[in-house]
């Protein structure tokens, strides 16, 4: 095999914070706030709540580590597939377009586990963060993944291994020799799962994470693989295509984690260009639902795929462009509290979404993944007609959403969990988790009633 995996490898052993651009280490906190806000909400999900019970351990609570959201600890396995899956369960996590994925909540929950169950500082939890995404990434990049398949899954599960790896000290042989032991765990999750709202489609993130752990813990064991084993996977198994020269072109010009987006609504990214632009129109006109004829969504293929059917519950009304844009000329935004279960009962919302018509652009299509467009056209039944076209959707680094309002987000999403105080210091010392020469303490800001 080439030396590309190896040298990917090096690089990300060799990762010494001092070196790292200062946007970089910058933007690698707001990632960590925002997916363990996300884990935090989504810990109060039905599903997520049972799956903790189940593989709950009874430690005391200065043992084991932090499940956001939860009072008791966890082990660092059970942690990583509980926090996995909480931060998967409200559509609402970052993501990466070049990579076509969410990398970090992929790898957050592993690094954070990792690092609290050795002491990390806050500054080497970073490293392992930027390390473990740039490896996702690029191995997203590399391989062109199976139709059908849902990308979380498959390359994230190296990326937790590696991030985990990382926070060990591990050097460039050790991590290609874990990378091979986790390829050999990478799965084939059905896409198809999300966009009907099956909620097994919430659980892969969660195995991703504990395998990436896991692997780390099969290496200590003394366990191998073939050290073809990550080509074989990427090349052959789950891929049409490989390149591998991707693994170690350019890096670091630039990180990856330096070009994910955020998403201001919790829905399936493929969704917001239409919404943002829905919202442009709704902020120059009042608009009464009752008034709209015709409504026209011009976007690229696969926002124009999120649509074909009428979604069955809440969880897959996240994925429909028809039901999300008649749901904001409703109720006037998208947030997790406007996606309640009596939605799908109200009768105008079916109304509505019936007038959608989607249509596919070749033009927006040859963009992606640089820009994710949409234009939206909503004719009134007095012959009125509004538009307007996205281009860059808000949370890309073209448009990237302000530090304020990541933190805003964050602030929404914990402090109805863990409160306000708690939630806002834990907000300022992430903001500063250079100085935490020990993340334990912050970390235990998230579990509710612990001094």
């Amino acid at each position: 095999m080439p030396n590309n995996l190896l040298n990917l490898c090096r690089f990300i052993a060799e990762l010494n914070p001092a070196n790292i651009p200062l946007y970089v280490m910058e933007q690698a906190k707001l990632v960590l706030l925002d997916t363990l806000g996300v884990m935090l909400a989504g810990s109060k999900t039905k599903e997520a709540g049972r799956t903790s019970r189940q593989f709950s351990v009874n430690f005391k609570k200065h043992q084991g580590v932090t499940c956001p959201g939860k009072s008791e600890a966890s082990d660092p396995l059970n942690a990583a597939l509980i926090n996995g899956i909480a931060g998967s369960t409200l559509e609402y996590e970052e993501g990466n377009s070049r990579a076509m994925g969410h990398p970090a909540i992929q790898i957050v929950p592993a690094a954070v586990a990792a690092s609290e169950s050795l002491g990390q500082s806050g500054t080497n939890l970073l490293a392992g963060l930027i390390g473990g995404y740039e490896v996702a990434c690029r191995v997203s990049r590399a391989a062109s993944i199976r139709k059908g398949l849902h990308p979380t899954g498959t390359w994230g599960v190296i990326g937790a291994a590696l991030a985990v790896g990382i926070l060990h000290r591990r050097g460039p042989e050790e991590l290609f020799e874990i990378a091979n032991i986790a390829a050999s765990y990478a799965f084939s999750p059905y896409i198809k799962n999300s966009f009907v709202g099956q909620n097994v489609a919430c659980t892969f993130a969660g195995l991703v994470n504990y395998l990436g752990h896991l692997s780390n813990t099969f290496f200590e064991c003394g366990i191998k693989a073939d050290p073809a084993s990550f080509q074989m996977t990427f090349a052959k198994f789950v891929s049409d295509e490989f390149n591998p020269d991707i693994l170690d072109e350019k890096l670091g010009t630039p990180y990856a984690i330096a070009e994910n987006y955020f998403k201001p609504y919790p829905t399936c990214r493929f969704t917001h260009p239409a919404l943002e632009a829905l919202r442009s129109i709704l902020n120059d006109h009042h608009i009464e639902p009752r008034d709209v004829k015709t409504i026209t969504v011009t976007s690229f293929q696969a926002a124009v795929h999120a649509g074909a059917d009428t979604p069955s519950n809440v969880e897959a009304l996240r994925f429909s462009v028809p039901y999300l844009i008649a749901t904001m000329l409703l109720r006037g935004d998208i947030k997790l509290a406007t996606l309640s279960d009596d939605l799908l009962q109200d009768p105008q919302l079916a109304e509505l979404a019936a007038k959608v018509e989607l249509v596919f652009s070749a033009e927006y299509e040859q963009s992606r993944p640089e820009n994710n467009p949409a234009k939206v056209t909503i004719g009134l039944k007095d012959g009125t007609s509004f538009s307007h076209e996205i281009i860059n959707c808000l949370g890309d680094p073209g448009n990237p959403i302000p530090k304020k309002n990541i933190c805003d987000k964050f602030m929404s999403l914990a402090a109805p969990v863990i409160g306000q105080n708690r939630s806002g210091d834990f907000l300022n010392r992430v903001m500063k988790i250079e100085h935490e020469n020990d993340i334990r303490p912050l970390m235990a800001l998230l579990r509710p009633n612990s001094t």
